[in-house]
């Protein structure tokens, strides 16, 4: 039995399927053993497996000699805070992220609280299949021990940040009401204890951490995209809240819906953020080849610099790092700010975005209203790498008029779009995205990449 996924984000599959806790014990005490001796941290998020897979974890990790963490139930962002903060050897989550209850997972992160980069991720896969690690003897094996405080601890260092001390004394004031949708995940606890310590009053829902919750698994859909927060915009509106925050189930996206209850999009979460942080701190930004080009508009007009990097969350912290940037994240709500986290950070994402709006005075329609208005979309193509390679040069060819990006598949840029064109990395699939301004020009966009790949 195999995780039917294993990519830069770690490793997935569906349980009782790919995934069983032989194969989540195996894969753990080969992360242990490979990183060496020290305490490793391990977090959970809520899905009904999680326990189960997490106590198999725990037991891998232990049997070659790690001394283990728990953290229990938390988001991945404060599982890496932990990590970084607290000096720790490396962490392990058990999550599957935004996929649905039938699959979980494993993300693995280094001693400085960032995931593995793709050659670690390699290097890490090659080992554990080898089979080559021994187990510790009766007097090696490691301890485990409960840590109680991180979520505390990840709240205490957004609120006491000074990026966000000037919006924390506004907000006291502001009397904010908040509506909070966590689809009863990671971040249900943290994200009302957050809201309310940054002193806005928290409306949940979907923030049920019982166990008949657990058992029931997801109450709708996980990704917080605009059709999937139907709940959250009707409690917005039936209960004149001033904004309402939806997350992922592990916690390190975030997505919002205004005062009207209309849902901004997960692609609005990055310029929100960036809006917020720019005020107050200038540098270069960066966020990967597939995020809107909004963002660009917003860098521009505080006259700083937009990097772009390949998709995936290391790629984009190692381009911040190698920049000094001040800000990082994705088009799907990750928000990445490096002095709390080198990691998309739901929980910081939440705090810019009632900064910005307690700073500024405005609603969170206006604040919309002003960011840069494009039209993306997204759809998949049955072809493989294989396929792909093949067609470059008359992707390539079709697209002649336009600036070039070869670092993840091919983006091409022109003044009035982009699209980008990359295999995935887990599936026999070509992902293409597109942007414009106009309906017709992006139908027209998408057609020609389709057209050359499928002919």
């Amino acid at each position: 039995m195999q995780p039917s996924v294993f990519g830069i984000s770690g490793l997935r599959g569906i349980v009782g399927q790919e995934l069983c806790p032989e194969v989540v014990s195996r894969f753990a005490a080969a992360f242990g053993a490979l990183i060496g001796p020290g305490t490793v941290v391990l977090g959970h998020d809520s899905r009904p497996s999680s326990p189960v897979f997490a106590s198999a974890a725990t037991a891998g990790l232990a049997s070659v000699g790690r001394n283990v963490e728990l953290l229990g139930v938390c988001p991945t962002p404060t599982v890496l805070h932990h990590v970084r903060h607290q000096q720790r050897t490396a962490a392990l989550i058990i999550t599957a992220s935004h996929n649905s209850e039938e699959w979980n997972g494993m993300k693995f992160a280094g001693a400085a609280g960032r995931f593995l980069c793709p050659s670690e991720v390699r290097r890490f896969r090659e080992f554990a299949e080898s089979g080559t690690f021994t187990r510790a003897s009766w007097r090696d094996v490691g301890h485990v021990s409960n840590y109680p405080n991180a979520v505390e601890d990840h709240i205490r260092a957004i609120a006491d940040s000074p990026i966000f001390a000037p919006a924390r004394q506004r907000l006291v004031h502001t009397g904010l009401r908040v509506g909070i949708d966590a689809v009863n995940g990671a971040a249900a606890d943290a994200a009302v204890r957050l809201v309310r310590t940054l002193g806005c009053e928290p409306i949940p829902i979907y923030c049920d951490r019982s166990l008949t919750a657990l058992v029931a698994g997801f109450p709708r859909r996980p990704e917080p995209a605009p059709e999937n927060l139907t709940e959250l915009r009707r409690l917005v509106r039936s209960d004149h809240l001033d904004l309402g925050i939806a997350f992922d189930p592990d916690g390190d996206r975030a997505s919002f819906v205004d005062e009207t209850g209309v849902a901004l999009g997960e692609e609005a979460t990055i310029c929100l953020a960036a809006e917020y942080v720019l005020l107050h701190r200038k540098g270069p930004v960066v966020v990967n080849l597939s995020t809107s080009r909004s963002i660009e508009d917003v860098c521009a007009n505080h006259r700083v610099h937009l990097l772009r990097a390949p998709v995936g969350e290391a790629a984009v912290v190692e381009r911040m790092i190698e920049t000094a940037a001040v800000l990082g994240g994705e088009g799907n709500g990750g928000v990445i700010l490096p002095e709390v986290n080198f990691t998309r950070d739901g929980l910081v994402a939440a705090a810019a975005v009632l900064g910005l709006i307690a700073i500024t005075g405005s609603k969170l329609s206006s604040l919309r209203a002003a960011l840069p208005s494009y039209r993306m979309t997204k759809l998949t193509v049955s072809v493989d790498r294989t396929q792909f390679t093949e067609r470059r040069s008359r992707l390539r060819a079709e697209f002649a008029e336009c600036r070039v990006d070869e670092r993840d598949g091919l983006r091409f840029e022109c003044p009035d779009f982009w699209v980008h064109i990359r295999p995935s990395n887990t599936e026999p699939l070509v992902r293409i995205i597109g942007e414009t301004r106009e309906e017709d020009r992006l139908a027209e966009v998408m057609a020609r990449a389709c057209k050359v790949l499928t002919t």
